[in-house]
């Protein structure tokens, strides 16, 4: 699985994905709240989160690529699987 960070025009974009053409997730942030991050968690190619300080307050951000109709039931059973065990 890739997994990787860049700077993008004034933001900081994180991401996973195994191939360029399929699958794959990000969360987009504004440069000056870059260091509000916390935690990125990267459950898969179809999942991730961030964990990001406002304030008082801990906002998680969950990022995901839902598997499309027509996928074999295994994958989309993994998926949520996966899903529950981030939430």
């Amino acid at each position: 699985m890739g997994a990787k960070a860049k700077e993008i025009n004034g933001f900081k974009l994180w991401y996973s994905g195994v191939k360029r053409t399929t699958n794959g997730v990000g969360i987009l942030v504004k440069r000056d709240l870059v260091e509000q991050v916390v935690e990125v968690r990267r459950k898969s190619d179809r999942i991730m989160s961030r964990k990001l300080v406002v304030g008082s307050k801990v906002l998680n951000v969950v990022s995901v690529y839902v598997p499309q109709v027509g996928l074999d039931d295994e994958i989309k059973r993994l998926f949520w699987d996966d899903l529950d065990e981030l939430v």
